[in-house]
């Protein structure tokens, strides 16, 4: 009878590691943004070392994420959310403590680095541009990269 106990304790164990392990495998959230060229975005929303993901929706309705991040030295850096060897997965990248963190294999780039890569993970450049505190993303851009996702 001791037994049922345990049972029902190792069970409750098991399933609150199963809900903490989907939580952090969730496709983070994303701020969409809309335009017909090109995407503007205020450049306040970045702090230095910051990274925040974004949404563009396209003509045929797919979402196209993709990260802009502003380094140390305050300039932005803008990748896909998707690297080139992990993107089938579809997880894209998390970021917490000044790192972007690949979903699927668990590299770690700092936001001065996230266009470095590590083997064969490396996450996929997007052109960017900053002008007047304004952040501007060709949508042509986004869209050559549809097939991330």
């Amino acid at each position: 009878m001791k037994l049922r106990p345990r049972i029902v304790l190792a069970m409750t164990a098991i399933a609150i590691a199963a809900v903490a392990v989907t939580i952090s495998m969730a496709r983070p959230g994303c701020t969409s943004v809309s335009g017909a060229d090109e995407l503007v975005i205020t450049g306040h929303l970045l702090d230095k070392g910051t990274a925040k993901t974004f949404c563009y929706r396209d003509e045929a309705g797919k979402n196209l994420r993709f990260v802009l991040a502003r380094g140390a030295d305050g300039k932005v850096r803008s990748v896909m959310d998707a690297c080139e060897q992990c993107y089938r997965y579809h997880k894209g990248f998390n970021y917490r403590d000044g790192y972007l963190i690949c979903r699927q294999c668990g590299n770690r780039y700092k936001v001065d680095d996230i266009l470095r890569g590590q083997a064969s993970c490396v996450p996929v450049a997007l052109p960017s541009r900053e002008e007047n505190g304004q952040i501007i993303v060709r949508t042509a851009d986004l869209r050559k990269n549809g097939y991330l996702f």
